[in-house]
C-alpha cells in the first residue's frame, strides 16, 4: 500500500507542478470563449495533455535500457523553469480566444515542461505503479478542467488563479526537481 500512495503522490505533483500554470491561462482563454463552445476548448485541453503523457510513456518506455540515474540532469529542467517563474512572476498573462484545435496544439507544443518531468516518472515505475501514476493524471486533468470551467464563469477567481500560480510555481518547480531526484533514485 505505501508504494500505491507514493505513487499516487508522485504522479499528483508530476502533473500539478506540469500544467499548474495551464490552469490561470485556460481559465482566462474561456472567458473569451462563447459559452456554446467551451466545452470543446476543454475536450481539446484534454486531448493535448493525453497525447503528452501517452509520449513520455513511449520514451519512458523506449528509454528503459537506459539506466535511471542517467535521468537525474532532467532535474535542471523544473530549476530552470523555477528561475524562470521567478523572475516573470509579475507579468501578466495575455488571453487569447483559440479554437479547440488551436488548443491542443498549443498544449503539446507548450508541453516539453511536463514530457521531462514525466519520462523520468514512467521510466522509474513498473506497470503497476504506473497504472496508479496515470489515474492521478486523469483525476487531476478532470479537476483542471472543472476549475477552468468555473474560472471562465467568475473574474474574482480567475484573478486569485493567475496570483496563486504566478507566487506558487516557483516552489513547485523546486519541489518538482526533487522529484525527478527521488524518482531517479538520487536523492
Amino acid at each position: 500500500m505505501p508504494s500505491v500512495a507514493a505513487a499516487l503522490v508522485a504522479g499528483s505533483l508530476a502533473f500539478v507542478g506540469a500544467t499548474a500554470d495551464d490552469v490561470a491561462a485556460l481559465g482566462a482563454q474561456l472567458a473569451l470563449t462563447e459559452p456554446g463552445r467551451r466545452r470543446r476548448v476543454r475536450r481539446a485541453q484534454a486531448v493535448g495533455v493525453t497525447a503528452l503523457a501517452a509520449v513520455a510513456v513511449v520514451l519512458g518506455e523506449t528509454l528503459r535500457v537506459v539506466p535511471l540515474a542517467w535521468f537525474s540532469p532532467l532535474a535542471l529542467f523544473p530549476l530552470a523553469f523555477a528561475v524562470r517563474a521567478w523572475s516573470t512572476r509579475h507579468r501578466e498573462v495575455v488571453a487569447r480566444r483559440r479554437g479547440a484545435v488551436a488548443t491542443a496544439l498549443v498544449t503539446v507544443s507548450t508541453g516539453g515542461d511536463a514530457v521531462a518531468l514525466w519520462t523520468p516518472l514512467v521510466r522509474g515505475s513498473d506497470a503497476a505503479r504506473l497504472v496508479v501514476v496515470l489515474a492521478a493524471f486523469v483525476a487531476w486533468e478532470l479537476a483542471l478542467l472543472g476549475v477552468t470551467g468555473a474560472l471562465a464563469r467568475h473574474e474574482r477567481p480567475r484573478r486569485w488563479a493567475r496570483v496563486a500560480t504566478a507566487r506558487g510555481r516557483p516552489a513547485l518547480y523546486v519541489a518538482l526537481a526533487a522529484l525527478v531526484l527521488v524518482e531517479c533514485h538520487v536523492l
